[in-house]
């Protein structure tokens, strides 16, 4: 019998024991681990000026006018060299004025004879020997004489093409001696008295910026950008392009000699506002959020008392690169988790991660 009650015992001292020992353990094994997360800090800091923005830009003439005669006719003369500088009011081709100047001298045949046809009528309606409606008549034919004149002039006068402003000349299109009708388009010319950069702005870009003015802004040449020159902005599309949805800006710089450009060259405008975009909030790295748009955003902010994490729900108001502009109840120079947020649970104690020395 003692036998069977020190078994009993035994038995029952076993599993009591077991039964402790796996509580324990799934005690043990809940609970935070032994050593401390090592996690990368960022400090939350005040917003940055997203002031200066940098956009690819082509150049362009002030103004491309193609040239063309008012009347139809052949070349006789041309002065169209591909690639030179005209100075306002040179001539640049002419046409055959041959036919042009007989058409002027029978006008002016036909307006001295119908002068001469309207004075003797009117003598003889003085006289009462012809009717009024002869008088006037007379007189239709020679205001009507008159104005044939002033056409055939003008017409004369379309035969001569001059340069209508100091331009370039980018392409000839026709050749001399080739018959070339009205309307016509004989030359390109450029307008270079100013050096047009045209950039391409985001709609989100434009939008966000409304209402900012332009502190400064300077170009450079996208093959060398060791040297930069201010430029003034001129006019900006109120409509997006309907494919880019972009808005197009354009900004102005005088000639340089140091600078030769060309339609069509490949620059950069760097553009500087006034102003604050987001006038009040705080930055923090977007590495640190957690949680979406649906369900809120939040942060792990450190406390530097007891090294343990406490979440934060925040509201996000922007986002710009890496960088998150974020309001709620969180302060400047706070540190929060900027890796590895995901993995926080709240009160985990953690240790700042330094990196390699």
């Amino acid at each position: 019998m003692s036998m069977m009650r020190i078994s009993r015992t035994f038995i029952v001292t076993a599993i009591t024991f077991l039964t402790v020992a796996a509580c324990t353990s799934e005690k043990t094994e809940s609970s935070e681990p032994a050593t401390p997360r090592y996690v990368k800090l960022a400090t939350i800091s005040n917003i940055p000026n997203f002031d200066e923005f940098t956009f690819p830009a082509v150049v362009s003439a002030v103004k491309t006018v193609d040239l063309s005669f008012e009347v139809s006719g052949r070349l006789i003369q041309t002065d169209l060299v591909t690639g030179s500088d005209i100075e306002k009011g040179k001539l640049l081709a002419t046409i055959d004025r041959e036919p042009f100047e007989r058409r002027v001298e029978q006008s002016r045949t036909r307006l001295e004879q119908s002068k001469r046809e309207l004075s003797r009528i009117e003598k003889m309606f003085t006289q009462n020997l012809v009717a009024q409606s002869s008088l006037d008549s007379a007189k239709t034919s020679y205001e009507l004489a008159v104005l044939d004149l002033k056409n055939a002039e003008q017409d004369l006068s379309y035969t001569q093409l001059y340069a209508p402003f100091d331009a370039k000349l980018s392409q000839r299109l026709v050749e001399n001696n080739s018959f070339v009708a009205a309307g016509t388009p004989i030359a390109r010319l450029q307008d270079m008295s100013k050096i047009y950069f045209n950039i391409n702005v985001p709609e989100r870009l434009l939008t966000a910026n409304l209402g900012r003015g332009i502190k400064q802004a300077s170009a450079t040449l996208a093959t060398n950008r060791s040297q930069w020159y201010p430029v003034t902005y001129v006019e900006h599309s109120t409509q997006p392009d309907p494919v880019s949805q972009t808005y197009e800006v354009v900004f102005a710089m005088e000639p340089r000699e140091e600078l030769p450009l060309t339609p069509g060259a490949r620059a950069i405008v760097k553009v500087s506002l006034q102003g604050s975009m987001y006038p009040e909030g705080l930055v923090v790295p977007v590495k640190s959020l957690v949680g979406d748009k649906d369900n809120g955003f939040a942060i792990w902010i450190f406390d530097e008392n007891n090294s343990r994490v406490n979440k934060q729900s925040i509201s996000v108001k922007h986002i710009e690169n890496e960088l998150a502009i974020v309001e709620g109840d969180i302060r400047l120079g706070q540190r929060v988790v900027s890796a590895g947020a995901t993995k926080m649970t709240p009160d985990m104690k953690v240790l700042p991660y330094k990196g390699e020395k």
